[in-house]
């Protein structure tokens, strides 16, 4: 309770000195402005930034409680939990399959330390802000995490082959959903108002921040980027259950929205301003809506609810959990999502297929495959 009230005082506080939050720090906040066929299976790497519906890993090697290391995650393709919050596969596996890479590890696999086709840096519970989700890596410690890579593929390949390296890879950024369920739950155990003078002032400082750590990344080399935007938080499992009603969460959705638009806008000014800069945007947000509320029009049987869980809608995030009660559907093809919030392997297979080849407006202005298909 003293945590969300202290966290929702500085929102205030903000709030009291920003005239245009959002214009604000969007365009003042920090921050500044022939080759080897070996270098992979594809030629080109693929580094991943974000959070849980990401995480290929790390987080089994963080001491936080926010893990999928145990049955039944895992078990519909890989046999064995991993780390991935899905019965198998997640968004980048497929990804990394279309682009004749393999599976792209965890960066904190202490086993792991040739990053000739990349690594994934995301860490379930992450937000963009550091204070979304303590113990996890947030975007900027994903980013310096990346930083130290490169100065490690220097010194491994040499400076010619890994600035190649860095210069041609894809880099896929998906982040900012904790940041705002975070507010919305602090918001709702402080018995506070979300005001939509707050909600602009919280999201324009996930956009600040998010902006930075995009800058960040070209300073660094990186050239091609894709940004799967928000979720419908609002309309997942976990939070209808948080609500106590039949209805979607409102506040959260339409965070979720403002929190899109923003960052349209904020790479349309970037594709103007960096030179070399090419990117695309994936409306993750319509894609998971259309499939929770018309699921059959997309093969599944079940959008509402999860396949693993408890409580209405199998909302309550105990899947898996020793010792706590849950159920578990016999088939998670048949459902959209697999546990509180997280797809299933089948729906993640659909939108990995509209993010290699899709088209406007799911996939713009660039899909996947052309990404990395176009080389610097």
């Amino acid at each position: 309770m003293l945590e969300a009230l202290a966290r929702l005082l500085l929102i205030f506080q903000a709030v009291a000195t920003l005239k245009d939050p959002i214009l604000s720090l969007i365009r003042h906040g920090p921050g500044g402005e022939g080759g080897d066929p070996r270098l992979a299976v594809g030629g080109v790497p693929f580094f991943i930034f974000g959070d849980s519906l990401w995480d290929s890993g790390n987080n089994n090697y963080l001491k936080v409680s926010d893990k999928a290391n145990h049955w039944p995650y895992g078990e519909t393709f890989f046999r064995n939990a991993t780390g991935r919050f899905c019965d198998g596969r997640i968004p980048p596996d497929f990804i990394a399959e279309n682009a004749n890479l393999p599976f792209i590890k965890p960066y904190l696999d202490p086993n792991f330390t040739d990053y000739t086709f990349g690594a994934n840096f995301a860490s379930a519970g992450a937000g963009v802000l550091p204070e979304t989700c303590p113990g996890t890596l947030y975007l900027e410690l994903q980013v310096s995490f990346f930083e130290d890579v490169t100065k490690q593929l220097r010194q491994q390949k040499g400076d010619s082959v890994a600035e190649k390296l860095i210069s041609r890879a894809v880099y896929y950024l998906g982040m900012g959903g904790n940041d705002y369920v975070t507010l919305g739950k602090d918001s709702k155990e402080s018995n506070a108002t979300l005001t939509p003078h707050i909600e602009e002032v919280f999201v324009g400082w996930v956009i600040g921040n998010l902006t930075t750590s995009i800058k960040k990344l070209y300073a660094l080399g990186g050239r091609k980027f894709l940004f799967p935007n928000v979720a419908p938080m609002g309309c997942m499992p976990g939070n209808r259950f948080a609500t106590g009603t039949d209805e979607c969460w409102d506040d959260l959705n339409v965070l979720a929205q403002m929190h899109n638009e923003a960052l349209s806008r904020v790479l349309v000014g970037l594709d103007k301003d960096l030179p070399g800069f090419k990117y695309g945007v994936f409306d993750y947000y319509t894609t998971m809506l259309d499939r929770i509320t018309s699921c059959t029009d997309f093969g599944f049987e079940v959008g509402l609810s999860a396949c693993c869980g408890s409580g209405a809608y199998n909302g309550n995030s105990t899947c898996g959990i020793q010792g706590d009660y849950f159920t578990l559907c016999p088939n998670p093809n048949e459902f959209v999502y697999f546990d509180a919030a997280h797809p299933t392997e089948a729906t993640n297979r659909q939108l990995s297929s509209m993010m290699w080849s899709g088209n406007p407006p799911v996939m713009s202005p660039r899909n996947l495959k052309s990404l990395f298909q176009d080389h610097p």
